[in-house]
């Protein structure tokens, strides 16, 4: 009986080794992927990196449109400065506050 006694002892102690075997392996897999993974989100191309560039390129994209759009604006404000009287007069007497020799200006005064 003293040889199964210890047999049996012998074979649980394997299967402990055994266990703590494919836990350790388990655990070291885990912090593998884990490893991995923050690689592959904080790195310098991770995903993170990329979500920053992807909005930065957003808000640059719609800067341009903006300035392009003021860049029309401007070219065409260029135009009527270059070609049409009636709008330098215009900007004359709302800007400037100019006035013909026989013109006076009233000034509305709000309480």
């Amino acid at each position: 009986m003293v040889k199964k006694n210890n047999s049996g002892r012998k074979i649980s102690q394997v299967m402990q080794k055994i266990a703590r075997k494919k836990r350790l392996k388990q655990l070291s897999l885990f912090i593998v992927l884990i490893i991995i993974a923050l690689v592959f989100i904080t790195g310098s191309r991770g995903t993170y990196q990329l979500y920053k560039f992807n909005k930065k390129k957003a808000e640059l994209e719609t800067e341009v449109k903006r300035l392009e759009n003021e860049k029309i604006s401007l070219q065409d404000m260029k135009e009527k400065i270059e070609n049409d009287p009636e709008y330098i007069e215009k900007v004359a007497r709302e800007k400037y506050k100019m006035k013909k020799k026989e013109e006076k200006v009233y000034q509305i005064v709000e309480e």
